[in-house]
This record gives structure tokens, sequence and C-alpha cells, in this order.
């Protein structure tokens, strides 16, 4: 398995949306997966769709969410 480098996401900024990440930086971001996908192929062409990593933001993060209890 291919190791992707991950940026911190700003939840307040993506949160519910799709990022598109290149190189360890969000390139694109949107809410469908398709208007995401088409934002990165605008922004990087030649790059194959192989090498663009998509991810879900949650829309909050709460502490069930990172995997604490109390």
């Amino acid at each position: 398995m291919k190791h992707v480098k991950v940026p911190i996401i700003d939840v307040k900024k993506y949160g519910g949306k799709q990022v598109a990440i290149v190189n360890g930086k969000i390139i694109a971001s949107g809410h469908t997966l398709a208007e995401v996908v088409t934002l990165a192929r605008k922004q990087m062409p030649r790059k194959p769709l192989n090498e663009i990593s998509i991810f879900s933001v949650p829309p909050t993060l709460s502490t069930s969410a990172l995997g604490t209890t109390r």
C-alpha cells in the first residue's frame, strides 16, 4: 500500500466537504466527489488520477470521533 502524506485539515474550513490531496497539499475541495475530481483535474491536468487522494472531512470533530471517552 502506498503511503499518502496527509496535511492537517482545517475542519472549520473543510468540514462536510471532500478534499483532493497531492504531495501533502489540498488542491481542491467541494461538496461532491464529482466536483472535487473536476477541480483537481483542472489544477493538475497531467497528474494521473491514481496519484490524487480524495478524503471526506467530517462536518465536526467530537470526542467520540477522536476515539476518546470520559
